[in-house]
């Protein structure tokens, strides 16, 4: 006897050829033996609206309104609505196969993939015998035969560029009067840059050409939008304005500027466009009206009445209002049957009814009692919703087993169940169970076929049952790729885990992440498929279970053990929980959490589980998960090895380790796009890290019910593990690499040398002192002797200067805690102040940003020593040509008081020089003399210009020391001494008299002493 364990039941073939998503394509034997009774809800006409009434009635109870229902006019309009896949045409198709035989009767049946505008006016007109009819016919091959898609389109919008031409202001409403004639809306139509978007592939206008001309594909995803709508408006005009002719700029802004005026445009579209599909197909003036009033009228010569089937009436576009016009043309003229009475059945979306002319709602209400049939089913009770569903689902299950050839030659009989022959029949429906019908669920369960159904429906409604997409996305799709993998012991394969996710909206817990856990701890093997198989077969059950026996057999699913126990089974297992029950103390209780939780608590736990199960991991309790783990690493940073100032939380998040992306990945989480490739900490979408969230989440909130230890030990671990990570993103973030620190010496160094406190040769335990100095008491006393420019860059840089000593002393220095730098980690610090020294310039320097503002000063590098190195020369040239190498300045000083008391003496004129120069060797008197020996050593070792290293660093240990404060002093009082004496010499010549002649050879002997003294200083030079 077979077993259960890989066994299938129907073959991909039988799959194919019997479910078909559109009603209309399966055989009639096939139609018959997969229906299933579809949920009508009679609906109240409310306006353009509908409103349910709760009433249920049958697919029969519909058939005997649509035939029974008398009317004044003789016509009968009856819609049924709903969205796409709801079994609109199903029901349409049911009506026409049970519809009953009868000479009285002519049925036009207008398929929803036979929409050609040629099949449309054909179908409406076959079998009628009439000049005028036919040569409608002819017109219609005609226009559709002789062209192609692209000309077609062209043709269809050129036509629509003369509709709105037409248009007059008087003939619109409100905005559209704006939009009026030649120069408006027809502006932008005609426009050749603008109407080639419209022409676009795949835009409103090419696709309608398309299916002018050919019958709409049988695929349901191949609809056409049945409108124009704002999306195809030609707004796409970034790179197009310049080509676009002024007057149109002018329209194509209103439309671009006011939403309110491209949803007139889309209407005054939308009300042009059947003139304009009539024009080009030759249907203009009424023709399709009064062919089918013709038609209308030989079906009443021949006592017919007309039916009328429509499977998509939004489909029919170019001649929807002429033949609403036509169906619903009363039948009596002056008390006769002019016209064959007409009823139609015709299916349409819930949208499209809001927008069917007045005419035709008003001719609804009145031929149906006011009434419509909706299809829409949400199924909200779970009981009649899992049996709608499975009788669904059985009788397609059991026809892909039977096969569309032995349904075709059952036809008419009953259909045979493939169960009843089945050699697993008993172990099938004892562990997959069966519909109220007997079919075997097999492949899927109750719980299973539930959950798909809820998976694959529309985002806004969750219970919504949609037939066309459970055929399409659920029973072809798990039989066709199930097919293999079932045989092959890999069902639920990935292809079934990434297609079918539980939904939460639906009521459909995933599987808790704390069972996922253990499923990844104990089954390496088949866990993804355990997972999956437990989440949609056994409902997601609380605790870790065996799966129920034949289904854990047919997919090959082994049994787990715990030790020598195997896990309990899960009949022994509770039924599911919901996402939350409320609990007698006021809290809630998670699928696995904690009994005592508050409300907004439980509620970020949730959404742990959700992420868990595939849904993204909202912005909170990421955010949370990222401020754990990072600040749990930066707590435990041992910030001496090596030493450097530790950081707090914030500071750290500054630095570039906080709770952002890009230091915590999250699979899956809010913002994670932002994160890039570089995330050190990075959290897959596993169980056994949900669980981990959940415990960091209960951390934060300060609840430490309920937190596992092994989650706290994990953390705790993490944060030694990314102890050196976290070191480098702070040093990286904040710019402290080695070649940033040395790039931050070098400025610190220049900015002291500014101040006469470093300068190249400098042992470096003093360039060490310097460069770690906050320079708050550097003052140069030499700054009369120092350039402006000098001057003003060392007082920028001092104030400048704090925030980089305190940068460059926290990523070398330790203290107490967080507090202020005690000591400097010289092991560490002076290899890289040596590569500081190596270099006296920072044009090539890659500075830091901590840098930049301390550096600004120093720009002119290699303008400002020159121009110091130039001053400090020619002060000292100056003062050598007065004080030459060997004088003394004891010497020099007797000298010139001896000429200032002759002169004094003498009343020469020059002597109101004398109290001046006084003064200034009076200001001199600490001087000293000697230093300008050293000064003149220093400023002769620059030989070359400054281009190279070694000159500049010559250069600078002659600009940078500290000279004599009084060196600009000694410079003044001998440039003043050399001016009076000559003064005072001339003034003693001038004289006549005796006594002048005397003055005249005193001063003339005391200038032949100075004279003698500057010239070997001269000569002192030249040599």
């Amino acid at each position: 006897m077979p077993e259960l364990r890989n066994y299938v039941c129907w073959d991909i073939e039988r799959v194919i050829s019997t479910i078909q998503t559109e009603a209309v394509v399966a055989s009639s034997a096939v139609f018959l033996a997969t229906h299933t009774r579809l949920q009508i809800q009679r609906a109240k006409i409310d306006g353009r609206s509908f409103n349910n009434t709760g009433q249920m009635v049958s697919e029969s109870d519909v058939l005997k309104d649509f035939l029974g229902r008398r009317t004044a006019t003789g016509t009968v309009l009856m819609p049924v609505v709903g969205e796409s896949g709801s079994g609109k045409s199903h029901l349409v198709r049911w009506v026409r196969e049970k519809l009953p035989v009868s000479d009285k009767r002519k049925v036009i049946y207008l398929e929803k993939s036979k929409t050609s505008l040629r099949h449309v006016i054909e179908s409406l007109l076959e079998g009628v015998d009439d000049k005028e009819v036919a040569q409608v016919r002819a017109d219609v091959r005609a226009s559709t035969n002789s062209t192609d898609v692209s000309a077609l389109a062209l043709r269809l919008i050129n036509e629509l560029v003369i509709a709105l031409a037409g248009t007059t202001s008087a003939e619109l409403r409100g905005r559209q009067r704006q939009l009026a004639g030649p120069k408006g809306l027809a502006l932008i139509l005609q426009d050749p840059v603008l109407q080639d978007q419209m022409l676009e592939e795949g835009e409103f206008i090419p696709r309608f050409a398309e299916h002018m001309l050919s019958d709409r594909d049988s695929d349901p995803d191949d609809e056409r939008p049945a409108n124009f709508t704002v999306d195809h408006l030609p707004l796409n005009v970034t790179s197009a304005m310049e080509g676009v002719a002024a007057p149109t700029r002018v329209m194509l802004r209103l439309l671009l500027s006011k939403p309110e005026m491209r949803d007139a445009a889309v209407d005054m579209l939308n009300e042009s466009w059947e003139k304009s599909v009539q024009a080009t197909s030759s249907l203009g003036g009424g023709r399709v009206l009064d062919a089918m009033k013709r038609v209308r009228e030989i079906y009443a010569r021949q006592g017919k009445e007309i039916v009328l089937l429509v499977e998509d009436f939004a489909l029919i576009q170019g001649v929807q209002r002429d033949l609403l016009d036509a169906i619903t043309e009363t039948s009596q003229r002056e008390g006769r049957t002019a016209l064959a009475p007409m009823r139609t059945l015709m299916a349409i979306t819930s949208g499209y009814f809001h927008d069917l002319p007045e005419t035709a709602i008003t001719r609804i209400e009145a031929s149906t009692g006011g009434h419509v049939y909706n299809l829409d089913l949400v199924l909200n009770n779970e009981a009649d919703g899992i049996e709608a569903i499975t009788s669904f689902a059985g009788r397609y299950l059991n026809a892909a087993r039977v096969g569309r050839k032995q349904l075709e030659t059952h036809a008419g009989k009953p259909i045979p169940n493939q169960c009843d022959h089945c050699p697993v029949r008993t172990a099938c429906h004892d562990a997959f169970g069966k519909s109220a019908e007997g079919h075997g669920l097999y492949p899927f369960n109750r719980p299973a076929l539930r959950r798909t159904v809820h998976a694959v429906a529309p985002a806004d409604q969750p219970h919504a049952f949609v037939p066309r997409t459970v055929l399409g996305r659920v029973l072809i799709p798990v039989l066709t790729e199930g097919y293999d993998s079932i045989q092959e012991g890999s069902f639920p394969d990935e292809e079934f885990r990434n297609r079918f996710k539980s939904n939460r909206d639906a009521g459909d817990v995933p599987l808790a992440g704390r069972v996922r856990e253990q499923i990844d701890d104990l089954d390496q093997a088949d866990g993804a498929r355990r997972e999956k198989l437990l989440e949609f077969w056994a409902d997601s059950p609380t605790e870790l279970v065996n799966l129920e026996p034949g289904i854990a057999a047919a997919f090959s699913l082994p049994e787990l053990f715990i030790g020598i126990d195997p896990i309990k089974s899960l009949a022994q297992t509770p039924r599911r929980a919901s996402p939350s029950e409320p609990l007698g103390n006021g809290g809630t209780q998670a699928r696995g959490g904690p009994p005592t939780l508050s409300r907004s608590l439980q509620k970020h736990l949730d959404a742990v589980e959700s992420w868990s199960a595939g849904d993204g991991l909202p912005t909170t309790e990421a955010s949370t998960v990222r401020s754990v783990v990072s600040r749990a690493a930066v707590y435990r940073q041992d910030w001496l090895n090596p030493p450097v100032k530790p950081l707090g939380v914030s500071d750290a998040g500054q630095a570039g380790w906080g709770n952002r992306a890009n230091t915590v990945s999250i699979d899956g989480a809010a913002a994670q796009a932002l994160a890039g490739d570089d995330s050190p900490v990075i959290f897959k979408r596993t169980a056994a890290n949900s669980e981990f969230f959940k415990s960091l989440i209960l951390l934060n909130a300060e609840t430490h019910t309920a937190v596992r230890s092994q989650d706290v030990v994990r953390l705790a671990s993490m944060a030694d593990s990314y102890a050196r990570v976290l070191r480098k993103r702070v040093t990286a973030q904040a710019q402290l690499s080695d070649d940033n620190l040395v790039s931050g010496l070098r400025v610190s160094l220049m900015g002291a040398a500014l101040a006469g406190q470093a300068h190249p040769h400098m042992p470096v335990e003093q360039l060490h002192a310097a460069a770690f100095d906050h320079g708050q008491s550097w003052q140069r006393s030499d700054g009369s002797s120092r350039t402006e420019m000098w001057q003003r860059s060392l007082d920028t840089h001092l104030a400048k200067r704090g925030a980089l000593i305190d940068t460059l002393r926290g990523a070398l220095g330790v203290g107490q805690g967080t507090g202020a730098v005690q000591v400097i980690d010289a092991a560490r610090a002076l290899p890289l102040l040596r590569r500081a020294a190596e270099q006296w310039e920072l044009e090539t320097a890659e500075l830091p940003r901590w840098a930049q503002d301390a550096a600004q000063p120093l720009a002119g590098w290699r303008v400002l020593v020159p121009a110091q190195h130039a001053q400090l020369s020619s002060l000292l040239h100056e003062i050598r040509q007065c004080f030459p190498r060997g004088e003394r300045s004891a010497d020099l000083l007797s000298q010139l008081n001896t000429s200032l008391q002759v002169a004094t003496e003498l009343g020469l004129e020059g002597g109101n020089h004398i109290s001046a120069i006084r003064a200034l060797i009076k200001e001199i008197e600490d001087a000293d003399w000697a230093s300008l020996t050293v000064l003149e050593r220093d400023l002769a070792k620059l030989t070359d210009d400054l281009e190279g290293p070694a000159a500049l660093a010559a250069a600078l240990q002659g600009v940078v020391p500290l000279r004599d404060p009084h060196l600009a002093g000694m410079h003044r009082l001998l440039r003043s001494a050399d001016t009076f004496l000559t003064d005072a010499l001339q003034a003693a010549e001038a004289r006549g008299q005796t006594a002048a002649s005397t003055a005249s050879q005193q001063m003339g002997a005391l200038m032949d002493t100075w004279q003698q003294v500057v010239a070997q200083a001269v000569s002192g030079d030249e040599a």
